[in-house]
């Protein structure tokens, strides 16, 4: 079977604009860190999007959820947050990414459908390296 390819595209019109927390003390200075390599953080992000729905066992193709057939193939980032962690530093991040599924009969817009949490880590230092923590969390929206 094909690889099921995801798109990030910016939030619909239609969507409620990204909301950001931050908890613990995460400096201005450690945020800006975190977000020059915001490329490399989106792209750890895609990469574990696309790994989750391509894990037999976790997505299902007719009557289960998450249903493949009926996602577009597009997602947007519905929410971050940054948690700082000390002895050890580290920052747990968390970005909730909102899948769409394909119009309804009668509707004529794409409506979310599958939030994917991805729990990301990084380390001060090594701004550039994300990796994944813990599981993805889903849900259905």
């Amino acid at each position: 079977m094909a690889k099921f390819r995801m798109t990030r595209i910016e939030p619909p019109e239609w969507a409620t604009q990204p909301d950001l927390s931050i908890t613990g003390v995460v400096t201005v200075a450690e945020y800006a860190a975190i977000q020059r390599q915001r490329d490399k953080l989106l792209r750890s992000v895609q990469r574990e999007v696309e790994a989750y729905l391509n894990t037999p066992g976790l997505y299902g193709e007719g009557e289960s959820f998450p249903d493949r057939l009926r996602m577009t193939g597009a997602y947007y980032i519905g929410s971050e947050s940054y948690t700082a962690h000390r002895d050890p530093a580290w920052f747990q991040i968390s970005v909730m990414c909102r899948c769409l599924e394909r119009p309804k009969p009668g509707v004529a817009r794409e409506d979310d459908y599958l939030g994917l949490e991805v729990w990301l880590k990084c380390v001060p230092g090594r701004w550039s390296s994300f990796e994944v923590f813990r599981n993805t969390d889903s849900s259905s929206i």
